[in-house]
């Protein structure tokens, strides 16, 4: 049976991997229980100070595929698609921001810039000066990007064995008009998941949680998850990509807004 994947990059210390597995049971995306006891468990992540280590993402990267193969065993499924929530490589030293990241500020939907390889190389050398000063890991500068090189490891390490898209879970709810209310907001959760209930068929009737037997972590994570999940399950002529293909591009849903 074909299965579909979204992966919600997270490397919080102890923090396990957000992945939901899904797959199409007539026209609904039924998430398989990967938050069972006795399922396979996902990697944990390291930390912001882990993350300017090349080897220790590199070996996380592997560590996420491993898991995908056990998931594929214990569900009896095969991973057709995986939609990751980062983006999928560097900006190009030329530009200002990303294509991608410009298509959905002329969308105002917000984002972090990331970074170009010449940049990332100076954020790394500041962190580490940084460490190496006795500063405190949680006063990291660039905390809000370094979790994309573990972003970066994982689409270098996950598109050998499968094809991967970069997905924005922010902008797919854009484009269900469920982006009023970020998920971190009291009702965010509720109205995200509703809106996307409405195009998956699942879960009948909305149910937060449902999400915790459904993606390891927090209900909005779990949400995260399994609309990059969503994302990936959907046919080429039922996605758009925003940017400039192959590797700056966000891919969303087509629907009724204009894009």
């Amino acid at each position: 049976m074909d299965a579909w994947v979204g992966i919600d990059v997270a490397f919080a210390k102890r923090k396990r991997l957000p992945v939901s597995v899904c797959v199409w049971e007539g026209n609904r995306l039924i998430p398989r229980p990967v938050a069972d006891r006795g399922a396979p468990v996902p990697p944990r992540g390291r930390g912001n100070a882990v993350a300017l280590d090349r080897e220790a993402i590199e070996r996380f990267a592997d560590e996420t595929a491993a898991y995908l193969r056990e998931l594929e065993m214990y569900f009896g499924v095969s991973i057709r698609r995986i939609g990751i929530d980062a983006p999928s490589d560097h900006k190009l030293n030329a530009l200002k921001r990303r294509k991608a990241e410009e298509a959905l500020d002329a969308r105002g939907i917000r984002c972090f810039t990331t970074p170009s390889a010449d940049e990332f190389a100076v954020i790394r050398e500041k962190a580490q000066t940084h460490l190496r000063n006795g500063g405190a890991e949680f006063r990291l500068p660039h905390a809000n990007q370094l979790w994309m090189l573990v972003g970066f490891a994982l689409f270098e390490r996950l598109r050998r064995d499968w094809e991967c898209l970069e997905v924005f879970p922010q902008a797919t709810m854009f484009m269900l008009d469920a982006s009023a209310i970020h998920k971190s907001k009291p009702g965010g959760v509720a109205a995200q998941l509703k809106a996307i209930a409405r195009v998956t068929g699942w879960p009948d009737p909305p149910n937060e949680l449902l999400l915790k037997t459904a993606v390891h972590g927090p209900v909005h994570d779990g949400l995260d998850a399994y609309a990059s999940a969503w994302i990936a399950a959907l046919g080429v002529q039922h996605r758009i990509g925003l940017g400039m293909p192959p590797n700056d591009v966000i891919w969303v849903p087509c629907t009724g807004r204009a894009v």
